[in-house]
């Protein structure tokens, strides 16, 4: 399993709340919240398919790290379906 898989895996079997926004240029972003209070990021264009998704950030208590992992069509789908229904 890639990375951004596996970190979407995780945050979407885990996570207890998630919120989704968009950027003044249209990019969609969703932030997971996990059990232990990290917060992992997604990002995808705007014009973007349940392909384009990608792991970004993780920000964690006093650490973090920075990714820029793709996500496959079949976790984006879930992705997409998260944030859909988030949008704030």
């Amino acid at each position: 399993m890639d990375l951004g898989d596996a970190l979407t895996q995780e945050a979407l079997a885990t996570g207890s709340k998630a919120a989704a926004s968009t950027d003044p240029c249209g990019v969609i972003r969703l932030a997971v919240t996990l059990p232990d209070g990290a917060v992992q990021h997604f990002e995808r264009p705007p014009a973007g398919t349940c392909a384009d998704w990608r792991a970004t950030d993780l920000e964690a208590s006093g650490s973090g790290f920075a990714f820029n992992e793709p996500v496959t069509e079949q976790w984006g789908h879930a992705l997409t379906i998260v944030a859909h229904n988030s949008l704030t």
